[in-house]
């Protein structure tokens, strides 16, 4: 059997509740996507939905297939769109959104270059540090930054996003500089507020990972006011280094403990898998992969090449 029609036919099953539903969308017979379903749960050699006389229902691997399979259909789709629309320019209205952090350091500064290169496209950003719903809200983009979970969503890596534990020299010539992980908590740190997991800091110590669970001695609810207590000296914090790389440099904050820290959290542009991808959105993406380069700017700081993390990505 054709995978990709078996796929097809099971999603539209799926999103129409039945079997005749997915007939009249697909412009078949009943027996022609009952008998292409039941092909592909014999392939698979599992059931992918449960059937009665009134409906269907997923099957536990069923769900997790029709996730896979809205997937790889939207990755089809991408890829004829970029066929046909190769010679189409971006044009109009870009709407995106980033959280506030990287959006004012790392998106605002390059609107106008990308701009210049696309003069018919207009970019309307939202800079919002909650979870945008991006059809609801009819945003074309996202730029986020986490361990994304499965979605709806297409996702494109940007760049890595190293956390660096980070303190001002005067705090380090105050009360010293820790040698190893089992230290932190000794020393007064800056923290989001209790109960976020950003507050489990990752070390690899003796090749085992070990998370320390940092108790703040002043705790804040946004990364600026962590980066402005760092600066003044108020201890040690755990930033991302798209935040503190340009003080590292400078010399006004000092990472430490650099042969233990484990944190990554990448940085992506991800968009809905129902829309295709626009000549504006993909000349945006490719924009900023190209200004981030594989090695991002922020981390020019740096003067011993790639660290290893850096070379896998």
């Amino acid at each position: 059997m054709d995978v990709l029609t078996g796929m097809t036919i099971f999603v539209a099953v799926v999103e129409n509740s039945s079997l005749a539903g997915a007939a009249r969308h697909m412009n078949l017979s009943p027996s022609v996507v009952s008998k292409q379903l039941s092909a592909l749960e014999d392939r698979l050699g599992v059931r992918l939905l449960n059937r009665t006389t009134r409906r269907v229902s997923l099957t536990e691997v069923g769900a997790a297939y029709y996730e896979r399979c809205k997937r790889i259909l939207a990755d089809v789709d991408e890829a004829e769109a970029a066929v046909s629309t190769a010679h189409s320019s971006p044009r109009g209205l870009l709407k995106i959104t980033a959280p506030s952090t990287f959006a004012h350091r790392h998106v605002a500064p390059h609107l106008p270059g990308f701009m210049d290169r696309n003069p018919e496209v207009q970019v309307q950003m939202l800079v919002a540090d909650r979870l945008v719903d991006l059809v609801e809200e009819g945003v074309d983009l996202a730029i986020r930054i986490a361990q994304l979970k499965d979605s709806s969503l297409i996702a494109r890596k940007l760049a890595p996003n190293h956390r660096k534990l980070v303190a001002a020299p005067d705090y380090l010539a105050k009360w010293g500089t820790p040698i190893r992980p089992d230290e932190v908590n000794d020393h007064a740190l800056i923290t989001l507020q209790p109960g976020s997991p950003i507050n489990d800091w990752h070390f690899v110590v003796d090749g085992q990972e070990t998370i320390v669970r940092a108790r703040g001695t002043i705790s804040t609810n946004h990364g600026d006011s962590i980066l402005a207590l760092a600066l003044s000296g108020a201890g040690l914090a755990m930033l991302a280094a798209h935040v503190v790389g340009e003080h590292i440099k400078s010399g006004r904050l000092i990472s430490v403990l650099d042969e233990y820290v484990r944190e990554d959290v990448p940085i992506y542009a991800v968009y809905p898998s129902n829309r295709h991808l626009s000549p504006k959105v993909r000349a945006f993406v490719d924009y900023l992969v190209e200004v981030y380069g594989p090695r991002p700017y922020w981390l020019d700081y740096m003067t011993g090449g790639l660290v290893a993390s850096d070379a896998a990505d």
